[in-house]
């Protein structure tokens, strides 16, 4: 039996209710590492009903590197395998808000949900990012971090529609913007992307590029100089 069997039986085998404490008792591993297979088999047992509650822990309440933020990772990770399934329009709202945490594992968490919609279906992934795609720099982020994988890019449809909203998101560096550390991440995230879109579609990746690289503007000059 691996470790993911092993969870997986131990959560079905005891009570719910004692679910929470079992999942902060085994949050971390090799010192401060997240258990992220446990999170990930949770996701898979657990109801909607937890997966709302550890959500709704916030960062003051269970800040980054507590057991108790990695309930929170839980949850996001939940609402990600229930929604690849069906279709909430409040727990995309909670999902969305959860893209901009302070705690950065809590916002790694939210892009591997949308992963798991995605690798489910990836055209209603596509079509929640409609929105997502004109919200924060870290809404952003996580639509492109998520849509930019291997895992969902499995065919030239999904492709260019990754790359297309990749663009769009790159025009966001030449409009004035209120520079922050959101918008450094951002930047670096859309460098990360289109390296990624060049290396699995070079013709199509590098004749968007070369359009962009015309626009002169010192931001998207920064960006397109990270690619190679």
């Amino acid at each position: 039996m691996n470790e993911i069997e092993s969870y997986e039986k131990s959560l079905i085998n005891m009570s719910p209710k004692i679910w929470a404490t079992f999942l902060m008792d085994n949050a971390f591993v090799s010192g401060n590492k997240i258990n992220v297979e446990l999170a990930e088999t949770f996701s898979r047992v657990g109801t909607l009903m937890d997966f709302k509650h550890f959500v709704c822990i916030d960062h003051v309440e269970a800040p980054e590197g507590s057991a108790d933020a990695f309930l929170t990772y839980c949850g996001v990770l939940g609402y990600g395998v229930y929604l690849s399934k069906y279709y909430d329009q409040g727990l995309l709202e909670q999902l969305r808000i959860k893209a901009n945490d302070p705690r950065l594992t809590v916002r790694q968490a939210v892009i591997k949900a949308l992963q798991y919609i995605g690798r489910k279906n990836f055209r209603r992934l596509f079509k929640y990012m409609d929105e997502w795609k004109n919200g924060t720099p870290l809404e952003q982020r996580a639509c492109l971090a998520a849509v930019c994988s291997s895992g969902i890019m499995k065919d030239q449809e999904a492709m260019l529609e990754a790359l297309e909203l990749l663009e769009w998101v790159t025009a966001t560096f030449i409009e004035d913007i209120n520079w922050d550390q959101n918008y450094k991440l951002l930047q670096d995230e859309v460098a990360r992307c289109w390296s990624v879109l060049v290396a699995e579609n070079p013709t199509k990746g590098k004749q968007r590029m070369e359009r962009w690289m015309k626009e002169r503007h010192p931001l998207v000059s920064s960006i397109m100089k990270k690619v190679y």
